[in-house]
Formats: C-alpha cells, structure tokens, sequence
C-alpha cells in the first residue's frame, strides 16, 4: 500500500480540479513509495506552498507514511482503516465485513491507493468505501490493472468501476486513466466499455499497467446493487428485431462443435500474426482496443 510519484501527480491533479481532501480515510495506512525530491518537485510544480521544514520532512526517509504529502493537499484529518492496527490505524476494521453505520457519509475522500486488491470480498469492500463517502465528496482507487498476477487476490478491470460506481448506484465516474511504468511515457483516459460499446482492454509491452478511478458520489449506494458487465447487458436487452441478431447469431455459431473446429486455426494464424508484429516494433507502450477507447491526457507524463 503506497503513494509512489506517478500516484502524487495524479492526486495533486485530483485536487488542483476541487477534489477535497479535509476529512479523508485511507484503507490502510499509506506509505511512500517514491524518489522524494521527485515528490517534492511535483509538488512546487502544481504551485504548493512548501516551507523549508515541510520539505525536510517530506525528504526524511524515516517519515515513512504519506500523512505529510496529504496534509500539503488539505488534509486537516486523516483516518486509516486497517484490518490490523500494526500500521497505526485509527480504525480496526476488516473490510470483508460491512462498515458500521457511524461510518456512513463521513469522508470527504475515501482512498485506495493498493489495498482493494488484497481482500478477497470486494463487493463488501467496495460498498463499504462507496458508502462512506458523504454526498458530493470522492472516492479514489489506485490500483492494479494488468500483469499484476499473484500481487494480490485480484487486478481490477476500467468496467469494474464504471458499473459500480455509477448513476444506478448514486456515484459518477468522473475520471478513468491508465499508464505503465516506462519513463516519459503517457497517462491515458480509459473510455467507459459502455459508451464506446465495447469492451475495453489494455495491453503493455513493458511490466504493470496502472489504473486510477476517481468517482464522485451523487445520491443513495444501495448493499442490493449487483452490476452486470456492459456488453452483456447490451444484449440480453437487444430486442428480436434489433440489429442484435448478428451476435446473437455469432453466440449461436460459436456453441456449434464443427463451427469452432474451422474458425480456431484462422483464429490462430491472427494471433500469432499479432504477436510478431508486436515483436518486431519494440513498441514499449500502453495500448488499449477498441481504438480511441485510451486518449493522451495532456501535460503529463510518466515520472521515476
């Protein structure tokens, strides 16, 4: 669990555009895990008031916890939920449970920044943090998107929190980006699966892909929501005289034995002929299908 450089510039982003940061919860305490004159440079770039005794503690290597590069965005109280107080957490909670109704519509900001992905009920997890945002306040998850097998219980997917924390739910998307850790490289909007009709999937050539969501609650969160993945809901609801019927006639052939005996080895030769193509251009970058679905966010760049 941690705030690494590429973390903070997004944050401190979060905050330049009105995120609120004064009453905040980590789910769990938060480490830092970054060059910290890189951090420090990030910070006086985005215009921050740093005195000479903030900037030593935010360069001492001891302060291991990142309460003081929050209280730079505003934080006046800072509350850490934990499963374990072994970290200094205020709040022993394990986040597989339900949170107590004293907990409800608290925080300005609920944050995850690495810790979702280590409890294995997310559903619980994510209602919990979803209900204890108060209305018009934040929740921010900075997570685990691919190549990240065997980190945690889990690595998250864009449509996983465009469905739950949306307008059915009483939350807004407001933000989906997405990068890998090559240096220089490009931050990039994911699309949301459901406006593009498609889903969305993310590639890298070099390591890790990243993913921050940030989700602004609206009304009521509900412990009876379930979401439904886009596409799937897309058809079930096509009607017979829609255009649906062309996949609903692929779904068909695809349950046929002898069908999927001719398509796999063409199905092959596209893959394999994908994969050397890939090879061969040494394109160290996030990539994301169906096109346009990732687009460059402007002015920022990957940092180490």
């Amino acid at each position: 669990m941690g705030i690494d450089v590429n973390g903070a510039q997004l944050l401190v982003r979060a905050r330049q555009s009105g995120v609120s940061f004064a009453r905040m919860a980590m789910l769990g305490h938060q480490s830092l895990h970054c060059y910290r004159p890189a951090l420090v440079s990030v910070l006086r770039n985005a215009g921050c008031e740093l005195s000479r005794d903030l900037v030593l503690s935010l360069l001492d290597p001891t302060n291991e916890y990142a309460d003081e590069f929050f209280k730079v965005l505003g934080a006046r109280e800072i509350v850490v939920i934990d499963a374990s107080d072994y970290e200094g957490a205020q709040i022993v909670h394990d986040m597989n449970r339900p949170v107590p109704a004293s907990l409800h519509s608290c925080f300005d900001l609920v944050l995850d920044s690495g810790t979702l992905e280590h409890v294995f009920d997310v559903l619980t997890a994510l209602r919990n943090a979803a209900e204890m945002v108060r209305p018009e306040g934040r929740f921010i998850s900075i997570t685990m998107a691919n190549n990240f097998c065997g980190h945690g219980f889990y690595q998250f997917s864009p449509e996983l929190f465009y469905r739950f924390f949306s307008s059915k739910n009483g939350y807004a998307v407001e933000s989906c980006i997405a990068w890998d850790g090559t240096f220089r490289s490009r931050f990039y909007r994911v699309s949301d699966p459901d406006i593009v009709q498609s889903r969305v999937n993310l590639e890298s050539d070099c390591g890790g892909v990243y993913m921050a969501v940030q989700a602004r609650r609206l009304g009521d969160v509900s412990r009876e929501f379930i979401p439904q993945q886009s596409d799937y809901v897309r058809l079930w609801e096509q009607s017979p005289n829609s255009s649906g019927r062309f996949d609903k006639l692929k779904a068909a052939l695809k349950r046929n034995p002898a069908v999927r005996s001719a398509v796999a080895p063409i199905l092959r030769m596209f893959r394999l002929q994908r994969a050397v193509i890939s090879s061969l251009s040494f394109r160290r970058r996030l990539r994301g299908s169906p096109p346009g679905a990732l687009t460059p966010v402007k002015g920022l760049r990957v940092r180490q």
